[in-house]
């Protein structure tokens, strides 16, 4: 199947080595997801199907387990690990239970074996386990995405801060967060109503956000505090985190507008290190908090943890 110049709705990946079942469920495909614009690339291997995931962005995963470069469960493992958040659908002729219950439980979307059921049931699992996923990341962000700015949530932050803590400490370098508290906000909400507030809180996360590095973290915290974790690698010194706060306040020096109401805010700003002045997320993100109220009562723009 040749894919065409415009950009697919759906597109697929299928690892498939024998050419006859491979066109078996393509035309199963092709009859029953008529409604659909998709694509299909077809992998003979699971060295293939590594390279092609590596290369490009797919919906779902159409694998055989019977490829002759992986046994059992191998090639499943392997794009799963490369590739954990893509729905794998299974299409295999070994009948084995154990592997099949493996397999679910590994987080394969479903387990259908070569010549049972019709061409309709095929097609139905893939745009089922498509859908299932979908779902499953929309319940995945409603629970760690904040539904006012759109960021990660404190759940999500403190899951993302756990996660690098125990790496830094095998690799024993540091790690540096920033807690920030927007400057004047409850005078804001007190003036000018919520609704001016929210929209505040959203223009500030909107700015913070272009401020920052892909690779940084950023979270609303609470209210109108946010946190950030600077990926920086084995860099991580007071310098350079002097200078992205710098930076950070300097994205303020223009007001924000909002129903003709121009508001000239900022944040203040607490930094702290692991392992320097904390070594879990609770001591880390207490002193960078702490750090934050003594920049707002020297009347600094930053401060670092004692």
């Amino acid at each position: 199947m040749t894919e065409p110049k415009t950009r697919q709705k759906l597109r697929f990946l299928h690892v498939e080595d024998d050419d006859g079942d491979a066109k078996l469920l393509e035309r199963a495909l092709s009859k029953y997801l008529a409604g659909e614009d998709y694509f299909i690339q077809r992998a003979k291997s699971l060295r293939d199907a590594m390279s092609d995931l590596q290369r490009e962005a797919y919906d779902a995963v159409l694998l055989d387990l019977g490829l002759e470069d992986s046994v059992g469960l191998t090639a499943f493992n392997a794009i799963k690990e490369i590739s954990p958040d893509l729905p794998i659908v299974i299409f295999s002729a070994q009948l084995d239970d154990g592997i099949a219950l493996d397999a679910v439980r590994g987080g394969a979307q479903e387990f259908v074996a070569k010549g049972e059921g019709s061409s309709r049931m095929l097609a139905l699992s893939v745009l089922c386990s498509i859908e299932r996923k979908r779902y499953e990341r929309h319940l995945f962000k409603l629970a760690n995405h904040d539904a006012l700015t759109g960021l990660p949530n404190r759940r999500m932050f403190q899951e993302h801060i756990k996660h690098w803590l125990t790496r830094a400490e095998r690799w024993q370098r540091a790690e540096a967060i920033m807690f920030m508290d927007v400057d004047g906000f409850k005078k804001v909400n007190d003036t000018l109503g919520h609704d001016v507030g929210d929209e505040l809180l959203s223009q500030i996360a909107a700015r913070l956000t272009l401020g920052l590095r892909a690779s940084d973290m950023l979270a609303r915290y609470a209210g109108d505090e946010f946190i950030v974790h600077l990926d920086m690698g084995a860099t991580v010194s007071e310098d350079i985190c002097a200078q992205v706060a710098k930076k950070i306040v300097g994205l303020f020096a223009d007001p924000i507008c909002i129903g003709g109401h121009e508001i000239h805010t900022g944040v203040s700003i607490g930094i702290a290190f692991f392992p320097k002045n904390g070594n879990d997320t609770t001591k880390l993100f207490r002193k960078a908090d702490e750090a934050m109220y003594r920049a707002k009562r020297l009347k600094e723009k930053f401060a670092f943890a004692i």
